[in-house]
């Protein structure tokens, strides 16, 4: 098990056009570090999980590879030990509390 996150997607193209978005995909599922990828509506195109082995950035850079993608998105999943969470730990501010990566594609 190694660095969780969630990348959201925008895509150039519009998930109307025939079969596109199903192309992309194939080809993110294609990537060993991606789990699953879902099209999703609102804001964003396409949300894939990862687990990569090291470091999450390196599987956003194969990402950004692909010239359908227009905007990329990262949520990194900090892990939680349930057994062992304390209801007393104050609330972090939401700064600390979301690690995101955010690129355009200019």
């Amino acid at each position: 098990m190694g660095t969780k996150a969630y990348f959201m997607i925008n895509m150039d193209k519009t998930l109307s056009e025939d079969g596109y978005y199903v192309d992309a995909i194939r080809e993110l599922e294609a990537i060993p570090e991606i789990e699953s990828v879902e099209a999703v509506s609102g804001t964003y195109d396409l949300v894939a999980k990862v687990d990569a082995p090291i470091r999450v950035v390196l599987v956003a850079s194969k990402v950004l590879e692909k010239k359908w993608v227009r905007r990329l998105h990262v949520l990194q999943a900090e892990p939680v030990e349930r057994e062992a969470a304390v209801p007393h730990v104050p609330k972090a501010e939401p700064a600390e509390r979301e690690a995101t990566i955010e690129w355009t594609r200019r």
